[in-house]
């Protein structure tokens, strides 16, 4: 996938709100390509309602990949900055999308900050490689299984496999690379607290 990593006004400081805006932007692209790469290998989705539930279920996700990513580099105020920012970015987009394509007058995000808190807290659980900088392989089954449970009856079982071996290694590509240029400053901006 490619997504653009390098900051328009070079010289100047970025805050901890535009880093997490923009993972929050690339997390959101990801999940959307993560369900049409779905629907192309021909898994079942029959519902904008269910192809959301599979949004939520990547982006909680990825927020729970982000926050292992920079835990290295930043202080532990820093960080929970960084994904508290970038959590309500994604629910903000998240009730906007279901409000669009579902119905208005409802309030999505509580479920969606409700399923994130909750595999966050999975999440946290599972073992993580940070030589290889990766979640390791019950971090990628449980998420599998979460996307597995969201998706239609047709082909369920191989849905979990698909998310370990491609799917997983696929967005985890672009939101490293996210993270190596907008958030750890490897592009020319400076980087401000």
């Amino acid at each position: 996938m490619r997504i653009r990593t390098k900051w328009h006004n070079k010289g100047r400081e970025v805050s901890i709100e535009e880093k997490a805006n923009t993972l929050a932007f690339i997390s959101w692209r990801i999940a959307m390509k993560l369900v049409l790469n779905l629907e192309n290998e021909n898994f079942q989705t029959d519902t904008q309602s269910q192809r959301l539930d599979v949004i939520s279920e990547v982006l909680a996700f990825l927020v729970s990949v982000s926050d292992r990513l920079v835990s290295e580099q930043m202080e532990e105020d820093e960080r929970r900055e960084l994904i508290t920012h970038m959590a309500l970015k994604l629910a903000n987009t998240y009730q906007e999308n279901c409000e669009d394509l579902i119905a208005r007058e409802t309030d999505y995000k509580a479920g969606f900050i409700e399923t994130m808190n909750q595999r966050l807290n999975a999440y946290a659980e599972c073992g993580w490689n940070s030589e290889k900088e990766e979640p390791g392989f019950q971090y990628k089954r449980d998420f599998g299984d979460c996307i597995s449970q969201q998706m239609g009856e047709k082909d369920n079982k191989w849905i979990t496999e698909h998310i370990i071996e491609i799917e997983v290694p696929e967005a985890m590509e672009t939101l490293k690379k996210a993270k190596y240029e907008m958030v750890d400053g490897r592009s020319t901006a400076r980087l401000g607290n």
